[in-house]
């Protein structure tokens, strides 16, 4: 199966770098961006320079649509003979939350899927976490599932790196690449229908510390989950283990075991192995989520931050503040 990897704007641009750095084929690699030092400096070998406006009052024009719609269209040729696309970006800018759903929308059709993986502006960034949420409706509506990375959530770091959204986007993306292009038919539309159960998915990971103890690493990961959604409303689990040697029936069994019981009930369930000789580690992506779920994280989110800036407890919350999100954003 043939993949096309896009990155769009300058967090997709990066979330692609980190990708590439952890082994994904450069030629497979699309980087769209309208900073044309940024597209310089980035190691994928298909490059489409965007020379729109960067203003969003722009953007929201007929004059910016049209050039979006442009844009769309001239990553096409660089993905037109995949057969299924990821796609990376940052929401709560202008490039990536704007172009991203167009070109999702341009690539997936019945037989050629598109799985993004979106990242979500730090807590501090509070306007742009309101325009990312509506940029999110969009992507889930555009794409068959929409992986999440919050910068605010908490990360598991594996190494020094500052960047851990950009890290768990890059062995996400490693992992998806590798599978579906080299895996078994059966197994790599498994994978997408699992991916499937929902419009959102997170995406957990973890080191391995040796083979005998994956359920440690099951556990481990599924402490610290990409975006803060309800472990226990998840509907599907795919397991991407990296490693010198596959693991044995016995130990995905286990691993199943371990994720079914801290999620609290049966799932549906893949697990892929992929030869390494470098140390071992598991991704484990947990879907079957809904936007209303993240927005609804979101909303508690902000009740909590309200709290803390003054000092006051609400308790728990009586009403699910069924806010729309145009209302939420302000004038």
């Amino acid at each position: 199966m043939q993949i096309a990897i896009v990155g769009v704007g300058g967090a997709g641009n990066s979330l692609l770098s980190r990708a590439i750095s952890e082994g994904v084929s450069p030629k497979n690699c699309v980087a769209v961006n309208t900073d044309r030092g940024q597209l310089s400096e980035s190691n994928a070998q298909n490059k489409v320079l965007f020379a729109g406006s960067s203003s969003s009052s722009r953007v929201g024009s007929s004059e910016g649509r049209s050039r979006i719609q442009s844009l769309a269209q001239r990553v096409a040729p660089f993905t037109r003979e995949s057969d299924f696309t990821i796609l990376l970006t940052g929401l709560g800018g202008v490039t990536g939350t704007s172009a991203a759903p167009l070109i999702a929308q341009l690539n997936r059709d019945e037989v050629r899927p598109v799985v993004s993986i979106v990242a979500l502006p730090f807590i501090h960034e509070r306007e742009r976490r309101f325009v990312a949420l509506r940029g999110l409706k969009q992507m889930v509506e555009a794409c068959d599932c929409t992986v999440v990375i919050d910068n605010a959530a908490e990360f598991r770091r594996v190494s020094d790196s500052e960047r851990a959204a950009d890290e768990t986007a890059g062995f996400a993306v490693r992992g998806l690449s590798e599978v579906v292009a080299v895996g078994r038919p059966l197994v790599s539309h498994r994978i997408l229908k699992i991916l499937s159960l929902g419009q959102i998915a997170t995406v957990c990971f973890a080191p391995v510390i040796s083979n005998e103890r994956v359920q440690s690493a099951v556990i481990d990961a599924l402490r610290t989950p990409s975006a803060s959604l309800p472990v226990s409303k998840a509907r599907g689990a795919v397991l991407l283990y990296r490693g010198v040697e596959p693991l044995s029936t016995g130990q995905a069994s286990r691993a199943y075991e371990a994720v079914s019981s801290l999620i609290g009930h049966d799932v549906e369930f893949v697990h892929v192995s992929t030869m390494s000789a470098a140390s071992s580690s598991l991704s484990i992506f947990l879907t079957g989520y809904s936007y209303d779920m993240v927005l609804g994280a979101f909303v508690e989110m902000i009740e909590d931050l309200y709290d803390m800036e003054y000092g006051t407890d609400s308790g728990p919350a009586e009403l699910g503040l069924p806010v729309r999100l145009y209302q939420m954003e302000g004038p």
